[in-house]
């Protein structure tokens, strides 16, 4: 199986609305379909734009964009990578004009090795680690650097929290979809981090689950005693 089938299903869902629609309506479903599982904060008008977004589509395509989600946890859980990256080069989508091109994972990798080779050794004086991406694109970096820690045996779950910032919508539901389904304990900001003009956060469910929002807002305390 690779991120192929779900390029498959995706094309076969193309009609009356282009390919760009179609994979940003699967990821803006897909998004709130995760998030709607465990918080109840603006639950109700996610669940309308769910159903606005679902009713330009036949039960036979919701039913095969169901199936590429299912595709994408399963391709993440066999082998964690980029894979909506690669899904959303292979349909050929990619904006010159917006700059929407995904660092290739093998490159992420690479930078991630040289980021955070003393994980454990800073770990010995912080409580955790976080890491922030002003520019998230569909969250390669970040899974990256997951990873990475995970190879040295950190536990991301309660060791790592990530800031994730795109001014893309279609950028931070990609992002949202992978490290949710990774448990990777993350806010996904819809931001430009440049004017850091805020529209919008997404916290994942480990985020929300794990206490996170204490654990970040005790540190800051620390921080500013110290």
């Amino acid at each position: 199986m690779s991120s192929k089938e779900i390029v498959k299903l995706l094309r076969a869902n193309t009609g009356e609305r282009d390919m760009h629609s179609v994979f940003s309506d699967f990821c803006s479903m897909s998004a709130a379909a995760l998030r709607n599982r465990f918080d109840p904060h603006g639950h109700q008008e996610r669940e309308e734009q769910y159903e606005q977004t679902r009713e330009r589509y036949s039960e036979a395509q919701w039913v095969r964009f169901a199936e590429a989600l299912a595709l994408v946890a399963i391709e993440l859980a066999t082998e964690p990578r980029d894979v909506l990256g690669e899904v959303y080069m292979q349909l050929e989508i990619a904006s010159r004009d917006q700059g929407q091109f995904f660092t290739p994972y093998s490159v992420c990798q690479l930078m991630a090795a040289m980021q955070v080779p003393d994980a454990a050794e800073q770990l010995q004086t912080l409580p955790f680690l976080t890491v922030y991406e002003p520019a998230c694109g569909a969250g390669a970096m970040v899974i990256a650097v997951a990873q990475e820690l995970a190879a040295q045996g950190i536990d991301c779950a309660t060791q790592l929290h990530v800031t994730a910032d795109d001014l893309s919508l279609t950028a931070v539901h990609m992002s949202y979809i992978q490290l949710s389904l990774l448990e990777i304990p993350a806010v996904v900001n819809h931001r430009n981090s440049l004017t850091l003009e805020h529209f919008d956060a997404w916290p994942t469910a480990a985020h929300a689950l794990g206490g996170w929002s204490a654990k970040l807002a005790a540190r800051s305390e620390e921080l500013r005693s110290a």
